[in-house]
C-alpha cells in the first residue's frame, strides 16, 4: 500500500500548477517516505534513523470536500519539517510542552494561504500576549509560557489538537531520533531538495516565507556547534543578580541627608524579574574583528536566543544598523575602525531600552569613561588586555562550565 500511496503523493505533487507556485515544497516532499497511516486524523511527519516520513491518512482526503485541504496541509507538514521541530533538541528541552506544541502550529500555519482544516492558530490569534509575525518558534514559546505564568493564558487542548502532526513517534513505536544527527540529516535533504528544485530554472518561489538560502544559512548555524562553550545560562544570571543588588540614584533622597536630593545619591533597588527580558547584542563589526570571530559570534546567538530575546546592533566606530534576531547573521555593515561608545550615548539608550548589553569586540577600541548606567557584559573575541573600569569581562575560550 506505500508504494499506492506514494505514486499519488507523485503525481500530485508533481502536477504543473503545484510544481509553479511551490517548487521548492515539491523538492522536499519528493525526498519524504510517504505512509498510509490510519492512526492519525489528517497528516503527520515523523523522523527515523535518517529518514523523514510522511504519515497519511488516505480516506480523509477521500472525501470530496477534504480533498480540498491536500495543498495547505502538505505545505504545512513540510513547514514543520524545514522549522527543525523535529529534529532540533531544544524544542523538545521546556517545561511547558503543551505550549511549544501551539508555538510550532503557530509557526507551521505562517505564510499558508491555502485552506486548512479546522480552525488552526495563528500568530493573530495570540496576538494579546504579544505574539507577532515572522517571530521564531522559541520566541513564541517564550512569550506563551510568560503568558500562561502571568495567568493570562490557558491552554486548552483544542488549541493544538488540530489534527495535523508534527511527530507521531517514529516507525514501530520507536520515538523520533530528534539528538541524533537530526538537523545534519535535515540540512543535507534539504540541499538536495533545493538544488534539484533549483534545475528546472530561475524561479520567485519561496519557502515558508524565504529564500533557500536562508534556510540552508540557518541550518547551518544550527547544526554546527560553537567552537568555543559559552555557557550563557550563567551569563544571564549575572545580570539578574545585578538587578537585584541595591544601586545609586541622584533621582532618589539619601536616607542619612535627605535634603540634599541631587547632591547624595541614595539607593534603590530595581524590581526582582526572574530573568533579563530583551536585551541589547552590539557586533563590533571593524575591521580588526576577523570573518571567523563573527561566525562564531553568529552560532553563539544562536544559543543565547534560546535563553532571551535582544536586539542587534551593529557597530564599528558608528552605528549602522538595529534590529531583531531572526536566527540568521549572513553579513554584517561597517568594517571600519573601532569605537565602543555610540551604544552607550544616553539618546540612543533611551531609544533602545534593555535589561542588559552584551558587546561582542576584540575590546581595540575607546570605551565610555564612566558607566553609563546599564548592566554590560563584555565578551572579548580575542585574549588581550582590556581596562574598561565598569562592567563585567568574560572571554569567549573561558566563559562557561555548568
Amino acid at each position: 500500500m506505500s508504494q499506492a500511496v506514494q505514486a499519488w503523493l507523485g503525481d500530485f505533487v508533481k502536477r504543473e500548477e503545484f510544481v509553479a507556485t511551490y517548487r521548492y515544497y515539491a523538492g522536499v516532499l519528493s525526498r519524504m517516505v510517504p505512509i498510509e497511516d490510519h492512526s492519525i486524523p489528517v497528516m503527520a511527519v515523523s523522523t527515523f534513523r535518517g529518514k523523514f516520513y510522511l504519515h497519511i491518512n488516505v480516506d480523509y482526503f477521500m472525501a470530496p470536500t477534504h480533498f480540498v485541504y491536500l495543498i495547505g496541509v502538505l505545505l504545512h507538514e513540510v513547514h514543520h519539517i524545514i522549522l527543525g521541530h523535529l529534529t532540533h533538541a531544544p524544542f523538545r528541552e521546556v517545561k511547558q510542552p503543551r505550549l511549544m506544541e501551539l508555538a510550532m502550529e503557530i509557526s507551521a500555519n505562517e505564510y499558508i494561504r491555502e485552506s486548512l482544516p479546522g480552525n488552526p492558530p495563528r500568530a493573530s490569534d495570540y496576538s494579546q500576549y504579544g505574539i507577532a509575525l515572522g517571530q521564531s518558534t522559541m520566541e513564541r514559546y517564550r512569550l506563551l509560557e510568560a503568558a500562561q505564568e502571568a495567568g493570562k493564558l490557558i491552554v486548552m487542548p483544542a488549541m493544538v489538537d488540530t489534527h495535523l502532526g508534527r511527530g507521531v513517534g517514529g516507525l514501530n513505536g520507536q520515538d523520533s531520533d530528534w539528538e541524533d544527527g537530526g538537523d545534519v540529516r535535515l540540512q543535507e535533504m534539504l540541499r538536495e531538495a533545493l538544488q534539484a528544485a533549483d534545475e528546472l530554472g530561475d524561479s520567485k518561489c519561496r519557502l515558508a516565507g524565504h529564500t533557500p538560502g536562508h534556510w540552508l544559512q540557518t541550518l547551518a548555524d544550527t547544526i554546527r556547534d560553537p567552537d568555543t562553550y559559552m555557557n550563557w545560562r550563567t551569563a544571564l544570571e549575572m545580570f539578574i543578580a545585578w538587578q537585584r543588588q541595591p544601586m545609586r540614584s541622584y533621582s532618589r533622597p539619601n536616607r542619612r541627608f535627605p535634603n540634599r536630593i541631587g547632591e547624595l545619591p541614595g539607593r534603590m533597588r530595581y524590581p526582582g524579574r526572574d530573568q533579563p527580558k530583551e536585551m541589547l547584542v552590539v557586533l563590533d563589526t571593524s575591521g580588526s574583528m576577523a570573518r571567523d570571530e563573527l561566525a562564531e559570534i553568529a552560532r553563539q546567538l544562536r544559543r543565547l536566543n534560546e535563553y532571551v530575546d535582544f536586539t542587534i546592533v551593529e557597530c564599528d566606530t558608528l552605528i549602522h544598523r538595529v534590529y531583531p534576531f531572526n536566527g540568521v547573521l549572513t553579513d554584517v555593515a561597517g568594517r571600519g575602525g573601532t569605537d565602543l561608545r555610540p551604544v552607550f550615548a544616553a539618546p540612543f539608550l533611551e531609544a533602545h531600552p534593555a535589561d542588559g548589553v552584551i558587546y561582542f569586540t576584540d575590546g581595540m577600541g575607546p570605551y565610555p569613561a564612566h558607566d553609563p548606567g546599564v548592566r554590560t557584559l563584555w565578551v572579548l573575541t580575542k585574549p588581550w588586555e582590556f581596562h574598561c573600569p565598569w562592567g563585567q569581562i568574560a572571554w569567549m575560550n573561558q566563559l562557561g562550565g555548568d
